[in-house]
């Protein structure tokens, strides 16, 4: 383990539909040695076509992954290399051209430059798609080639010129697929070092550039997706992804033997052995089948997936089949898929193969006993990751600070605030508050509305400068952001709406008291703290009346009598400084006396056949309709012309009042003319 403990490592990250494989490699010579290996299934599905669904669930898999590798190569892995996945890929070619210094010598930064510019370009032509709804990102481009000065070049190092060009196909994924991976990573303590497609990462160890003069095919088939990719004219010309794989024949199997999935999966892996399978159904049947039965049960399955995958091949080949296919991927092990799809593709057998890692070049293996965990063409694409990385180890990647902490993201765009803290998993919830809610209550007939407190959104800085969702970060930047605050919910008491005017002093049941205003909740008597709720009904009253006196203080005004400074009073008496004031339930065979005629209950309610007395103007009158308001006083009384004339001034109890003001017995009720317009 020499190359362990004195070579940088790259840990390297395969996370497939069904497995998670593991490698730690190092770099020496220009040679990839494959150091150790691990490989892990998940528990469940939690991989759908290649798009983390479950990120708990796969976490804890690349966890056990790492802490695995750690234990092999005795030290923290705590940087990694990962390639993505997904059914919504979308790939475009783009050229772009720079002027330089024609005095300057071309070295890395230049043409990663002209690199970058030409994946900006890109991501500008696919946000302005109409069709593309979606937010997409950047996760791989292969260079088709450079120029100088209107040449074509290989390769642009050590030249000099006045204008260098790229052409490069840039492939996007779906924001989520992205995210979901940066989350599965964060989880685990891992910070991601370089990022590429899985059918670049493939291609980059199963067909290497001097077999790219040729027209060939790579079929990356693992267990939810497969990656196409087509090489000629010695460049990477076209990838592509498609939504079927090994999956496809496991449920095949579910549906002809009533297995769960778990069980179909291992029955598939074993048709290769050239055994008998013995497996239970979901009613636990025993069934014992030879390979070849279950190959052929398959075959319409099998036939299926090779005609699309062939159709797809074509379709990005422009029609033609292309010389030769390298299948890799467990998915291709699956025995007679090579010959179906050579078959459908019209070219001989012998030109589609299995590729695994005897022969790659510039890739070794470890001598290690057991350090290795995959011999066939399922271990050619994590082997691809970590080759990709060891070229572009940090080409892609920017470090930014986040309220003091470290991250590296992938920097092949313009990325704005708003794009770092989606890749960071950061809550949206905490960049835009919610506004307290608001209270809505009746006051004294009244709608009344309280309003909320306005939330507090996020505060965000970039190097110490304001700044928001939509400002540029760049390569360095140090970001703080200050969470939004919700605003309080509107809040409000009876108290906060009693005025400062007081009643008389009067001793009620001989203590001293200055009727002060009170207030009636839903009907209720209740206290100045009551807390006021949505919906409810708040009536303030100053007591100035015996009826003010006993409906304040929540008594049934019909079962008492009322005595003042000694002598019986009807409800609708007012009361004065230094009145004595009592009352008591009437004994048996003592009468109340009519005073008043007023006969509300408690909650308000004016029975229609005696109604309630008010005095207007000093007059006393009674209202028989239910619930009567201010305006129904209009039909019990005539007022002289010769004195109508002007703006009406309507008072109760003593305040400015509206035509819709509530009447309770013992209101007094003013009524009077102000000249003027009308």
């Amino acid at each position: 383990m020499e190359l362990m403990e004195k070579q940088e490592l790259i840990f390297a990250l395969d996370i497939g539909t069904r497995t998670v494989i593991g490698l730690v490699a190092a770099v020496k010579d220009n040679d990839l040695t494959l150091l150790c290996e691990e490989v892990r299934e998940h528990p469940g599905r939690a991989m759908f076509d290649g798009q983390i669904h479950d990120i708990p669930q796969v976490a804890a898999v690349v966890a056990e992954v790492k802490k695995a590798l750690e234990n092999k190569v005795g030290r923290t892995l705590d940087k990694v290399a990962v390639a993505a996945a997904g059914r919504s890929l979308h790939t475009d070619r783009v050229s772009v051209v720079q002027e330089i210094d024609q005095n300057s010598e071309i070295d890395k930064t230049f043409v990663r430059g002209v690199e970058m510019e030409a994946l900006r370009e890109a991501h500008r032509r696919l946000d302005e798609c109409p069709e593309m709804k979606d937010r997409y990102y950047c996760v791989g481009h292969t260079v088709l080639g450079y120029s100088l000065d209107g040449y074509w070049l290989a390769n642009l190092l050590g030249h000099r010129g006045s204008v260098i060009g790229c052409e490069v196909i840039a492939t996007f994924l779906p924001g989520s697929v992205v995210n979901g991976l940066y989350a599965v990573l964060e989880r685990c303590g891992l910070e991601p070092v370089n990022l590429t497609l899985e059918p670049i990462a493939a291609i980059d160890v199963a067909i290497p550039d001097n077999f790219r003069l040729l027209n060939l095919a790579l079929v990356d088939m693992g267990a939810g997706t497969s990656d196409l990719a087509i090489s000629r004219d010695g460049n990477i010309m076209a990838y592509g992804m498609v939504p079927v794989a090994g999956d496809e024949i496991t449920e095949a199997v579910v549906d002809m033997y009533l297995v769960d999935f778990n069980t179909a999966e291992g029955i598939k892996r074993k048709i290769s052995e050239g055994r008998d399978i013995q497996f239970a159904d979901i009613v636990g049947v025993e069934h014992a089948v030879t390979s070849e039965e279950l190959l052929e049960k398959i075959e319409p399955a099998l036939d299926k997936l090779a005609g699309e995958l062939a159709g797809n091949i074509l379709e990005l080949n422009d029609g033609e089949p292309p010389r030769s296919v390298f299948c890799v991927g467990g998915g291709t092990r699956i025995p007679t898929f090579t010959d179906r799809l050579a078959r459908c593709l019209g070219i001989s057998p012998q030109r589609v193969v299995l590729r695994d890692r005897s022969n790659l070049p510039n890739v070794k293996l470890s001598d290690e006993e057991n350090g290795l965990a995959v011999t066939g063409p399922e271990g050619i694409t994590v082997a691809g990751i970590a080759s990709v990385a060891a070229k572009r180890m940090g080409f892609d990647f920017m470090s930014v600070l986040i309220n003091g902490r470290e991250y590296r993201l992938f920097n092949t765009r313009t990325l704005s605030v708003s794009d770092v803290l989606g890749l960071i998993q950061f809550n949206p919830r905490d960049l835009i508050g919610r506004n307290g809610k608001d209270l809505s209550f009746t006051l004294n007939g009244e709608r009344k509305v309280v309003f909320g407190e306005f939330a507090r959104h996020a505060e965000i800085e970039i190097n110490g400068k304001p700044a928001n969702l939509q400002s540029i970060v760049r390569d360095g930047d140090e970001i703080y952001v200050v969470k939004a605050q919700n605003g309080w919910d509107a809040r409000g008491t009876v108290g906060d709406y009693l005025p400062q005017e007081q009643g008389a002093t009067v001793f009620l049941h001989g203590s001293k008291e200055t009727l002060a205003p009170a207030g009636l909740v839903n009907g209720e008597p209740v206290s100045p703290g009551h807390e006021i709720t949505p919906g409810d009904n708040v009536v303030i009253k100053l007591p100035r009346t015996v009826a003010h006196l006993l409906e304040m203080r929540g008594i049934e005004r019909r079962t008492v009598i009322v005595n003042v400074n000694g002598e019986q009073v009807g409800l609708s008496h007012v009361l004065k400084d230094g009145d004595r004031v009592s009352w008591h339930i009437p004994e048996a065979g003592e009468e109340k006396p009519d005073l008043g005629h007023d006969c509300a209950t408690e909650t308000g309610e004016n029975p229609v056949d005696q109604g309630i007395t008010v005095r207007v103007n000093g007059e006393e009158i009674i209202l028989t309709k239910p619930n009567p308001i201010f305006i129904d006083i209009f039909r019990h009384i005539d007022f002289n012309d010769s004195h109508t004339q002007g703006v009406p001034v309507l008072k109760l109890n003593g305040e400015k009042a509206k035509y819709t003001d509530p009447l309770s017995s013992g209101d007094e009720v003013e009524v009077s003319f102000q000249k003027g317009s009308r």
